[in-house]
């Protein structure tokens, strides 16, 4: 009964949906071989509707009757332009033979942009497979560089790498993979080595081969991405038949093999890549470096109604400082991860007009961290103790190796589920996207291990066993609903409307103004986007949205925070413990804020792109502003050194001296406001010298700090007869940048050479603080545990003077670094039919200048190195057959 109501609905929204859209518009598209073209792009540029081709290139669009002006866009293809003229009662039908540009140098496709006004409302940069492949990118965060305003850096896998997007904050950017987005959000690795903890996912561990194309949206996002603030990286990898492809990748700090290939079996295409990559850190120290091994096999199968795919991944990473002959404190951390991951997308539509889609994915983390250190003291203190009191200490002597493992066992399970509807009302076309995702991260790992009798950590901050099994898991979930509506009102425009519900571990319905109640926020984001078309080649898009991101688990969960103040120790007989004695109390703070709020940005944006010829160019301006920014906050302490006069009796303790602690916990007070401008120009291949020109710019000013006060050093002052810690206000930061990117680019069909001269120049780097001139104090926290603040009237009062904070005149200075230029040459030259090499080398002319830094001492100035060393790479590539 339920199987024959499911079928019944699906027939029912299928015989619904499919009323009224019999296309009166219909043709096909083939390559100059007669070959289909499938996903070619149909555009009707009179009221912006459009369509794609399906896997025999045809496609079926319904008109009103009249007059209209048709694009068939390709990638690699150079641009069709029609006319039809649509009349009541009849089918126009069309076959369009497109005319291949690009250039195949090995397996690497040089595509030339034919077209330069965007289809998409939303600002995004999209990267394809060539390009990456030309630039040798060694991880995915290599291929951000082409990014307006990114620098350029020498590639290498020496430390985490997050992205950041327009300036703004690593944990903001979310990465997605093959439709999947990958989440950082239980990952508790933090304070070993160079680990992603309470950050952004390390893009060390994607490398950047087999990879079709990597979006990079910096503006608006659609209402289908959520738990992001800042942008997105879009990764779609290879999913097609292709030959076995090796390639070698060598650079001064990097070695890196990779084999891919695809194949056909019935209706499935099969595709797989190995990837080994190692980098050294320290050349004079055998297994110092970071170490991939990267695997991937996906399975795919699609028709005119529906699509599978399947993608299975491992990959494991060795990060790894060795100890350093002769070093004294014996140094040494590694973190050895694995992660399996299993993912899948599918559609099935109802008709051409309605479609449903969902994605799955589930992934294990297993992650090891090492730390160890040389710890040096006459005698140690120690305590187990895991609540507060006082008992007798264990005394270990001498010194000893500390070591310490943080053991994670992270769980990443998602699901995406949507329905699509389309449908017109006379000149106005909507696509109406409808949906829910569900995300849990949970770690079940043994968490913080260490042998209790030989702490890692020396001091009165303690460290204690940890299992991470004990934490609750950390699920979100978003409800969201978009509308493309496309059309012609005086001019063919573009509105993209939605909004996005989005509930951080959410506990029930109904919590005051909340529809779901959360422990660590629920936020509507609403998104608007819009585009119009002034003329044939004059665009203006601009829009608004709010996007938020939930707080990771170790902000929420950072665990207790314990002090050993030793009482009272006397030592003996180092060698007999009988006859020593010491006393021990431990204090708790519990670090913990279960209720720490995701933050949001808002976001605004204006662009103009503009075609004239062969040229084509957009100017963007925005600004990003984003509030209750996490913040790492101090609290002071005040705890007592006791003694017992009627020992063994505990309770009763006189006070012997007195100390200052603090502890920090994570809140909701940071902010960062950016105003940017970004130029992107770009020119068609041009005929003759075979020649692409580019060029961007990005103008960045970003300003941040906190809206609570921060914390000076502990002092004694003789007006108040006390000893205490200061509260100032908070300090504004500010940075301004300025950075251009010309590229030449020769791109020779006939020779089989791809040429890049890279410039890039930095017109000024500038960065300081305001507030600094306020130095008076806006209270303090008292030897006696009390906080005490100032009124605004009373700031001057001759008791408070000696409580301002000083600054040495050179600390008040700005950073202003002066003009800047880097060039950069690559080069990709074909060898045989199927194989190429490419050689870079980055910082040609060697130009290092130093920079004096400003804000450090007259007597004793610090300078600075500004660009990348010069650095070379090359890599050689060839396919071993067909499958």
């Amino acid at each position: 009964m339920i199987r024959k109501t499911f079928y019944f609905l699906l027939t029912l929204v299928a015989t619904i949906s499919a009323q009224n859209t019999s296309a009166n518009f219909t043709g096909v598209v083939s390559d100059d071989n007669g070959q289909p073209l499938p996903y070619a792009n149909i555009l009707i540029t009179d009221n912006n509707r459009g369509t794609t081709t399906n896997l025999e290139g045809k496609f079926g669009i319904r008109l009103d009757p009249g007059e209209y002006s048709v694009v068939v866009r390709y990638i690699g293809y150079r641009t069709i332009r029609d006319k039809i003229v649509i009349q009541p009662g009849r089918t126009v039908h069309r076959q369009f033979r497109m005319v291949s540009t690009a250039i195949q140098l090995g397996e690497i496709t040089v595509v030339a942009d034919d077209e330069f006004i965007p289809l998409e409302p939303e600002t995004k940069s999209v990267i394809r497979s060539g390009e990456i492949e030309h630039i040798q990118a060694s991880s995915l965060n290599d291929v951000l560089q082409l990014a307006p305003g990114e620098k350029t850096t020498n590639p290498n896998l020496h430390y985490s790498a997050e992205a950041v997007i327009r300036g703004g904050n690593s944990i903001g950017t979310q990465v997605i993979m093959d439709g999947v987005p990958l989440s950082n959000n239980a990952n508790m690795q933090i304070g070993i080595g160079s680990v992603s903890g309470n950050s952004g996912v390390d893009l060390r561990t994607i490398p950047a081969e087999n990879v079709e194309e990597v979006e990079i949206i910096r503006g608006i996002p659609s209402a289908r991405y959520g738990d992001l603030v800042d942008g997105i990286l879009n990764v779609k990898t290879k999913a097609v038949s292709s030959p076995l492809r090796m390639k070698f990748k060598y650079n001064p700090h990097l070695y890196e093999s990779n084999l891919s290939g695809g194949f056909n079996f019935h209706q499935w295409v099969f595709n797989g890549n190995i990837n080994l990559a190692l980098s050294e850190r320290d050349v004079r120290v055998e297994g110092d470096g970071y170490t991939r091994i990267a695997t991937q096999l996906t399975a795919t199968r699609k028709n005119n109604h529906s699509s599978f795919k399947h993608l299975f991944y491992y990959t494991r990473t060795f990060d790894e400082s060795k100890e350093k002959p002769g070093y004294a404190l014996r140094e040494a951390w590694y973190n050895r991860d694995y992660n399996i991951k299993y993912s899948t997308n599918n559609f099935f539509k109802f008709s051409e007009m309605s479609k449903i889609a969902g994605s799955f994915s589930v992934s294990y983390t297993r992650q090891n961290s090492y730390l160890q250190r040389l710890i040096s003291r006459d005698n140690l203190v120690l305590s187990d103790r895991l609540t507060p009191g006082t008992q007798e200490g264990y005394i270990v002597f001498g010194s000893y190796l500390g070591k310490k493992w943080l053991k994670g066992e992270v769980w990443n399970f998602y699901g995406d589920l949507y329905f699509q509807q389309q449908f017109s009302t006379r000149s106005i076309f909507h696509t109406v996207t409808a949906g829910a995702t569900w995300r849990n991260d949970f770690n079940t790992g043994k968490g913080v291990v260490f042998d209790p009798l030989y702490p890692p950590v020396l001091g009165t901050q303690a460290i204690r066993l940890r299992s991470y099994d004990e934490l609750p898991d950390h699920q979100t979930l978003s409800l969201y609903a978009e509308d493309k509506i496309t059309g012609r009102a005086w001019r063919p425009f573009t509105l993209q409307i939605g909004f996005r519900y989005e509930i951080y571990r959410p506990t029930g319905l109904w919590n005051g103004d909340d529809l779901i109640q959360s422990l660590n926020g629920a936020f509507l984001n609403p998104r608007f986007n819009f585009s119009v078309k002034l003329f044939e080649q004059t665009q203006i898009r601009f829009g608004y949205g709010v996007t938020s991101k939930s707080p990771p688990m170790g902000m929420i969960f950072p665990g207790i925070e314990y002090f050993d103040i030793v009482d009272t120790v006397a030592v003996v007989d180092p060698t007999d413990p009988e006859k020593n004695f010491s006393l021990i109390s431990t204090y708790l703070r519990d670090r913990s804020n279960k209720n720490l709020k995701g933050y949001q940005q808002q976001k605004f944006e204006i662009s103009l792109d503009q075609e004239a010829g062969p040229v084509g160019f957009t100017v963007t301006g925005f600004r990003n502003k984003t509030e209750n920014l996490f913040r790492s906050f101090t609290t002071p302490l005040i705890f007592y050194k006791k003694s017992f006069p009627q020992y063994p009796d505990l309770s009763n303790w006189v006070e012997k001296d007195l100390l200052f602690e603090s502890y920090n916990r994570y809140i909701n007070d940071g902010w960062i406001e950016i105003d940017g401008l970004e130029l992107m120009l770009k020119t068609k291949r041009l005929p003759v010298i075979e020649t692409v020109f580019s060029f961007d710019a990005a103008y960045h000013h970003k300003k941040s700090g906190w809206t609570r006060e921060t914390s000076g050093a502990r002092r004694y002052s003789p007006e108040l007869a006390m000893t205490l810690i200061p509260f100032y206000p908070p300090l504004t930061s500010y940075e301004k940048t300025f950075l251009f990117n010309y590229r030449f680019q020769i791109q020779a069909k006939s020779l089989g050479i791809w040429i890049t001269l890279h410039i890039q120049q930095e017109l000024f780097n500038l960065d300081g603080k305001t507030g600094m001139t306020d130095t008076l104090a806006i209270g303090y926290f008292a030897d006696n545990g009390e906080t005490v603040w100032i009124p605004e009237a009373e700031r001057t009062a001759e008791q408070f003077i000696r409580l301002r904070r000083s600054y040495q005149p050179y600390q008040l200075l700005e950073e202003l670094r002066p003009n800047l230029w880097l060039f950069n040459l690559k080069v990709s030259k074909s060898l045989w039919k199927g194989g190429e090499v490419s050689f870079y080398v980055n910082n040609f002319f060697n130009h290092r200048p130093f920079y004096r830094n400003q804000r450090s001492h007259p007597n004793y100035p610090t300078y600075s190195r500004r660009n990348p060393e010069i650095f070379f790479g090359m890599e050689v590539s060839s396919t071993l057959g067909v499958f």
